[in-house]
């Protein structure tokens, strides 16, 4: 008796999912060799020697590029612009960064989280947010602060890049408790020089308090 070549039922459902799964399992492979050859197209496109490290921006947006391009100009810190994940992540791999700008207001970046948390958890990031809510689920993740919408407030960035790079703080205790920005972590910032001046003047008025020299 010749048996039938139709495909039963169950055995199409079988076939079908195995197929499902290889399709999956090459998309995984073929994003996993696109990543991995990142570090190699940047060396392509701009060499390491031009990578100037720093700072590193995350975003799609040309005016929010501008914006921050013109403050970490402004406050003299190098900086890199990117667009895409996967191409910031080879970054991270090539050059030393002390601080990422992210802008969530379209889009999640998640990956961006994992990646510094597991391999640089020195490094801190600065998210661009729609809204305050969202600003503090992203601070419970790890981020240093946040800045509110794409018209946010460049003397509020100016503010964190003190704050995180200057003072080297591991976040921003009035956000992270709900307050607004107000200053008070850089109000009383001193560098080293204007630290050994205060000392200075200190020990003078000490001298004339006691009527000695030192």
């Amino acid at each position: 008796m010749r048996r039938s070549k139709e495909r039963r039922p169950e055995m199409e459902e079988k076939l079908n999912a195995v197929e499902r799964r290889m399709r999956e399992a090459r998309g995984r492979l073929r994003w996993r060799v696109d990543e991995a050859l990142i570090p190699l197209k940047i060396q392509e496109d701009h060499t390491i020697s031009a990578l100037k490290g720093e700072v590193l921006i995350i975003s799609y947006n040309d005016s929010v590029q501008e914006k921050l391009r013109n403050v970490l100009e402004s406050e003299n810190y190098r900086f890199d612009i990117v667009e895409r994940t996967t191409k910031a992540i080879g970054m991270l791999k090539m050059a030393k960064y002390k601080l990422i700008i992210v802008d969530y207001t379209r889009y999640r970046r998640s990956r961006i989280f994992e990646y510094v948390a597991r391999y640089h958890p020195h490094i801190k990031i600065v998210s661009i947010v729609s809204d305050d809510r969202t600003g503090r689920w992203f601070m419970s993740r790890g981020c240093y602060s946040y800045l509110i919408g794409r018209n946010f407030d460049p003397e509020q960035l100016r503010i964190c890049l003190v704050s995180s790079l200057r003072m080297g703080h591991r976040v921003c205790t009035l956000l992270k408790n709900g307050e607004k920005c107000n200053r008070s972590c850089v109000n009383n910032y001193q560098t080293e020089d204007d630290f050994l001046e205060d000392l200075d003047l200190d020990l003078t008025e000490l001298e004339e308090d006691l009527g000695v020299s030192y």
